[in-house]
């Protein structure tokens, strides 16, 4: 979890980066986090997502 949203989004875009997949800057709380797209459940609230094939 990230307290910093910058920190969070450059971790996501690497991360999608990396392993080719679709991930997610989620909003938790008063952080943030980030997960694949295979993860995503409509109950959360999508910061920023990243497409590494776009």
């Amino acid at each position: 979890m990230f307290n910093d949203i910058w920190i969070a989004r450059k971790n996501a875009l690497s991360l999608a980066r990396t392993l080719m997949v679709a991930t997610m800057v989620i909003s938790v709380g008063t952080g943030y986090s980030v997960i694949t797209a295979d993860d995503h459940d409509s109950s959360l609230t999508v910061v920023h997502e990243y497409d590494p094939f776009a």
